[in-house]
């Protein structure tokens, strides 16, 4: 992968964000991806690492280490970032740069990945005092995350944080890792000889930037009330020393409690093997770096008692837990006797947060983000394939889908199943399908098995009124399913059926004796086929083909969708389901779209589950809900405008036979997912196709290469049309 990290803030200035972002760029490039970095200029300092780009920037006039970004400033870099090719955007702030890193993700046509490392409501953070202003800067933030593709959170705790923020972010925890740090030839003696403490000195050490948050004043405070030989180093810097200092100075604590600024790593590592204990008393950290480092060396932390603690740290480190000075003194007390078996368990949690285990998972992340932003790209259902379409409009008409499901679905991707073949009723007859016409067909396939290797007959939409699922139309099937059911079985055959879950049509007798389980805003029931604003508009004229939601709030409905799958494949026999409008939650107005996904999921999970051998096609399918729960998914709408397929409907019929080349070159790469479903083929004269679009429709059917079922009335076809249109399909 080619990957674009855009920081406000890098090296020279050290932070546990700075370090984090150089540390995971490494261990990427070394597991063979490319890193270009895009950090602000920083006067005197030279880059040794490639990949490193410099923007514009002001210096912080009260935070020397710290500058404004003014990317926007570079017109080299703005011509670069055009010209070059990148797979994703990784922001680590959101303010000026983040919204530059959302510019430029939008610009590529890319995901953005935005890393939550700091939390700017906490009271700890003293720059944002007023509260107008803090209030301001969270609200950014939460608009900010709501535009990241992918938001990554170092902690279970930010990520609930966050998830009660916004249900709909999409959320993964990977903390900032550590590096393997090398033990220090230094001994304990020459260690306490160079800080100038005595023998039998008890070394509490804290790593940290000197700022109001980091709370350095509760270790301070806590080391008035214990004994001389309790000895406080800190190092780090910042623009809160002074404060810390003078609080020093004022409990008498000068000569305890020793400040030694910024330190190299070789020096840091012999701070930390030959410390007692680590002070930790932050409340704002999202996750704490240094915690990991320490923990490395078996080091006792003491920390505060707040979320973080509760979340992230081990047990061992939750018990040095405390929440004001005194209960902190008694902590550090305890933490200098620990056990070395404690010691040896800390140790232990710490190696888990190593960053060269923490790359590979991130890598992962990265990949899926990448595949579930191409996904969205195609069009969010199945017959939608353009991001950018009208059909965005309303909001409820396009779902952004959802990473929970995702990353669900990526664990239970069972092995596909293996392409198959058959003929569907609906291109060849519409509504107009009968028990007659179906058994005719079925010993037609018979009769040509040898030179046509067809497996389903599928019964499509017209079997029955749309909402009485558990009853057949005895006109159309005298005999009832049950009977052209064995009489397929029969033949060697596998029988499919048609279902449109949650719609109901208003002649049925659902829509008559139920009232009450239809879904109803304002006026009345809630037009189903609002995906499909032409044939809405026509239902408006023609009340037959008007359709309606269900109302899958309701346990009564769900039960009869239950009860009607059962029927179908349990008291039937069906082999093969094929699942229609499965959008309808999504115009659901008194539902989000997470509720409206999770619906369409319930569907799937339960016939996934109850019924494992029996093969699901998804059709009108909001993509990110069949992944995992569907065999296969249809890619584009039907290959021919029905149900009447008349001379009216010819120019249609040329322009979708044209749509599906394009639609399988978009989605194509999707059967890593499922079988891919370009429609049934046909051939037939009468629906206005030249021979030429014949040829291209089978093409196209041969180059998805995924299911292959017939469209047409095989009995009336011509042997030309099948030696000449048909047979290479099986070739």
């Amino acid at each position: 992968m080619r990957i674009l990290y855009i920081t406000g803030s890098y090296l020279p200035y050290l932070s546990g964000v700075t370090i984090s972002i150089r540390d995971f760029k490494q261990e990427l490039e070394k597991l063979g991806h490319e890193v270009v970095l895009l950090a602000p200029f920083a006067p005197g300092y030279e880059d040794i690492e490639p990949g490193v780009v410099r923007y514009p920037s002001l210096p912080l006039p009260f935070f020397p280490d710290l500058s404004i970004p003014l990317p926007f400033l570079s017109s080299w870099i703005l011509r670069r970032l055009f010209k070059e090719k990148f797979d994703l955007v990784h922001v680590h702030h959101p303010f000026y740069i983040g919204s530059f890193a959302a510019f430029v993700a939008s610009l590529k046509k890319i995901p953005l990945v935005y890393s939550f490392h700091t939390r700017y409501d906490s009271e700890f953070l003293g720059f944002f005092r007023w509260r107008f202003v803090k209030k301001f800067i969270v609200n950014w933030v939460n608009r900010f995350c709501r535009r990241a593709e992918l938001i990554i959170a170092n902690s279970k705790f930010t990520e609930k944080y966050l998830r009660e923020k916004d249900k709909s972010l999409s959320l993964v925890v990977i903390p900032n890792g550590i590096k393997k740090l090398a033990p220090s030839k230094l001994s304990k003696k020459d260690f306490l000889k160079n800080h100038d403490l005595p023998e039998n000195a008890v070394v509490c050490l804290s790593v940290s930037r000197l700022s109001r948050e980091k709370n350095l004043e509760l270790a301070i405070k806590a080391f008035s009330l214990l004994p001389e030989n309790y000895f406080l180093l800190i190092i780090g810097s910042g623009f809160h020393e002074k404060k810390l200092k003078e609080l020093a100075e004022h409990l008498k604590l000068a000569s305890r409690i020793k400040f030694l600024g910024k330190q190299s790593h070789e020096e840091l590592n012999q701070s930390y093997q030959n410390a007692d204990v680590f002070v930790y008393p932050s409340y704002s950290e999202t996750q704490g770096l240094v915690v990991f480092e320490a923990g490395s060396f078996g080091l006792p932390i003491v920390t505060v008692d707040s979320d973080l603690c509760g979340e992230v740290f081990c047990p061992e480190i939750k018990d040095l837990a405390s929440f004001d000075f005194t209960g902190f003194a008694k902590a550090i007390e305890k933490a200098s006797l620990i056990s070395k078996e404690n010691s040896n368990a800390i140790k232990l949690w710490a190696e888990r947060f190593t960053t060269e285990s923490l790359a590979k998972k991130l890598l992962q992340e990265y990949r899926k983000t990448v595949e579930i932003y191409d996904l969205n790209r195609t069009g969010w259902q199945s017959w939608s394939v353009a991001q950018d379409s009208w059909l965005r409009f309303p909001k409820n008409r396009f779902n952004p889908l959802s990473r929970n499901n995702y990353e669900l679905a990526i664990k239970n991707i069972p092995p596909q199943k293996k392409k198959i073949t058959g003929w569907n009723s609906w291109n060849a007859f519409g509504f107009d399908v009968s028990e007659e016409k179906i058994i005719k067909q079925a010993d037609w396939i018979k009769q040509n098995q040898e030179h046509l290797s067809l497996e389903y007959v599928v019964i499509d939409d017209g079997w029955t009124r749309w909402g009485d699922w558990l009853a057949e139309d005895r006109k159309k099937f005298p005999q009832g399913l049950k009977k052209v059911v064995e009489e397929i079985k029969q033949k060697n055959l596998k029988p499919g059926i048609w279902l449109a879950p949650f719609l109901v049509e208003e002649k049925s007798e659902l829509f008559q004796r139920r009232q009450l389980w239809l879904a109803k805003y304002k006026d009345g029931p809630i037009s189903g086929l609002q995906m499909v604003p032409i044939v809405e508009s026509l239902s408006l004229f023609m009340p037959e083909i008007g359709r309606y939601l269900a109302d899958i709030k309701k346990i009564e409905v769900w039960n009869y969708i239950f009860k009607s799958v059962d029927y179908l494949l349990s008291d039937l026999g069906f082999e093969l389901i094929k699942l229609d409008f499965l959008f309808s939650p999504y115009f659901y107005p008194g539902i989000n779209s997470r509720e409206a996904s999770k619906a369409v999921r319930k569907l799937l999970t339960y016939i996934k589950e109850k019924y494992p051998k029996v093969f699901v096609i998804g059709c009108g399918c909001p993509l990110g809900d069949g992944i995992g729960l569907v065999d296969a998914m249809r890619i584009g709408p039907d290959v021919l405008a029905g149900p009447f397929f008349n001379r009216f409907t010819f120019p249609i019929n040329r322009w979708k036979v044209k749509k599906i080349a394009e639609n399988i070159a978009k989605r194509k790469w999707t059967k890593k997912f499922w079988l891919l479903d370009p429609d049934a083929f046909v051939c037939r004269r009468g629906v206005g196709l030249t021979e030429r679009e014949i040829l291209s429709l089978q093409n196209s059917i041969k180059e998805a290469d995924g299911l292959v079922f017939l469209g047409d009335d095989l009995t009336q076809l011509k042997q030309k049309e099948i030696e000449k249109f048909i047979k290479p399909l099986f070739r």
